[in-house]
């Protein structure tokens, strides 16, 4: 411990220590060396350094693209070192540039949730108010869905009422199971579930999904397939949508529909990819209103939700849920499942175009995390149509989407992390999207983080993550003895744990966080 305090006083002389801005990719490096140089010279420089060839990105720039081994060394220690080498005019950080992406699905204009720009009726009277809304193109410049950073095929269960299989702006996101034959009586995958070739359906126990107006709305708002000049856009425009018919009064029905979520998230879990499917989020928009205790599903009659969420989170498997379309304080009155209190489930009011909550929606500063449109919104209908509906059943799809475009948007460090540790990355990726919220004064002491959803802001912090374990705990891109501090308050219970937080002291890895730790932090530091 005496060579750790000398450590800590040598923190105190040590400033500029920082990692670069957090636009950037976190182990790569543009390097231009002197003309002339070839790729053997280049290999013989860099022969004692933690670097590798990735490509040559300019012939003639002479520009490079090297990795850092960030298990031997820093982003930021390398870069500086790298400007003492006389064969280099310059190197810089890699930095993210945005696509200016808006699709061109002809009703897009309409959906105010994505967009809002302060439209007048034919009367003059205003029909919302400018950027009211999600920040959904803006984040489009960052990720439109579809697969995470590592190639993982993205999937999000939609537990509703069915959704219309045909309908041509869900049919190309839909999710299906390629090893079972539909319709021949078989359990051809050995799976436990006969003919799951679409998804399952909870109510009849068998893979026939009915159709349903709200669950196709419900789908179209988290992923109605986007940019294919048809209808409307969805807020991922390629994730796979797994359709569970369970929105039901049972809760029988709804554990059966959520099981067969789990187990296919822990098939892909235990055949590394191969069997399965890499579910991230689910989506619900059933409940029973006054459930008479805050604490039901913890200690009362419906202890089987938390359960459920619990073990969908352990695999890493985020819940949204809708709340009550009353206004009444479910922090008091109770609400299934909005008033559990499982770390994996997030939970969803209705906000208008004009920022505030609906009248008609739940509240409550404890049981509600966050606000999201669903006042209005147009989505896709039966009948291969659109329409637009109300309520909080429109405001949870928003969030799923959210969840599932936060994964597609994650840099490779954090996507690493999410498999690595299916659990805390579910969490991290729930407190970074609580801690993105616009905050608005209607939404102030009712909910739990005081803001409505902004899609930009999640998928910024996701994208711009930092290493898991960089020990950068005030997240400043700088390590100096603050986070030493930090680190050791943390250690001792000091101070809440949050995801992030373990997420950044975990130095080593291991899932825990000890003085091990708080060695490697310093000895990082002064290196």
């Amino acid at each position: 411990m005496k060579i750790l305090y000398i450590n800590i006083l040598i923190l105190l002389l040590l400033q500029n220590l920082g990692f670069g801005g957090s636009n950037m990719v976190e182990n790569e490096l543009l390097v231009r060396f002197e003309d002339g140089l070839t790729q053997a010279d280049i290999e013989v420089i860099l022969l004692d350094d933690p670097l590798e060839i990735v490509r040559q990105i300019s012939r003639p720039l002479n520009l490079w693209l090297l990795r850092v081994d960030l298990q031997k060394s820093t982003l930021h220690r390398t870069r500086r070192n790298m400007k003492d080498f006389p064969e280099v005019r310059y190197v810089q950080n890699d930095h993210f540039l945005s696509l200016r992406n808006v699709p061109d699905d002809p009703l897009y204009t309409e959906q105010w949730n994505f967009n809002n720009i302060g439209v007048l009726d034919i009367n003059g009277n205003p029909l919302g108010i400018e950027d009211a809304d999600i920040d959904a193109p803006e984040a489009w410049d960052i990720s439109t869905g579809g697969t995470t950073a590592l190639g993982r095929e993205i999937v999000a269960g939609v537990v509703d009422g069915g959704c219309e299989m045909i309908h041509p702006d869900l049919l190309a996101n839909l999710w299906s199971n390629p090893a079972d034959t539909a319709g021949n009586g078989l359990d051809d995958d050995g799976n436990g579930w006969v003919d799951d070739s679409l998804g399952w359906n909870a109510f009849n126990q068998n893979g026939d999904i009915p159709t349903s107006s709200h669950g196709t709305h419900v789908a179209g708002i988290i992923g109605a397939h986007s940019n294919n000049g048809n209808q409307v856009a969805g807020i991922n425009w390629n994730v796979k949508l797994m359709i569970v018919a369970g929105a039901s009064t049972l809760t029988s029905t709804a554990m059966e529909a959520y099981s067969y979520i789990l187990e296919q998230k822990l098939a892909w879990l235990e055949s590394g990819g191969t069997r399965g499917a890499f579910v991230v989020v689910t989506n619900s928009s059933f409940g029973i209103d006054f459930s008479d205790s805050a604490n039901v599903c913890e200690s009362g009659d419906y202890p089987v939700w938390n359960d459920m969420f619990n073990l969908m989170g352990e695999a890493g498997i985020l819940s949204i849920a809708a709340t009550a379309n009353r206004s009444v304080n479910v922090d008091l009155s109770g609400d299934i499942p909005t008033s559990c209190n499982s770390p994996y489930l997030i939970t969803v009011t209705n906000t208008t175009s004009f920022d505030v909550k609906a009248n008609s929606a739940g509240y409550g500063a404890e049981s509600i995390d966050l606000g999201a449109p669903g006042y209005g919104i147009l989505s896709t209908n039966y009948e291969q149509g659109v329409s637009t509906k109300y309520g909080t059943s429109m405001s949870a799809p928003h969030v799923t989407g959210a969840v599932a475009l936060m994964y597609a948007a994650a840099n490779e460090n954090l996507s690493q992390y999410t498999e690595a540790h299916p659990a805390l990355g579910a969490q991290l990726i729930k407190s970074m999207l609580l801690s993105s919220v616009d905050t608005l004064a209607a939404l102030q002491n009712i909910t739990l983080s005081g803001g409505r959803l902004n899609l930009h802001q999640a998928a910024l912090r996701v994208a711009s993550w930092s290493s898991g374990g960089d020990g950068d705990l005030n997240m400043d891109g700088q390590l100096n003895i603050q986070d030493v501090v930090l680190l050791i308050n943390f250690i001792l219970g000091r101070i809440e744990s949050t995801p992030e937080l373990r997420a950044a002291a975990d130095l080593n890895s291991d899932s825990n966080v000890n003085v091990q730790d708080l060695v490697f932090l310093v000895n990082v530091i002064l290196q």
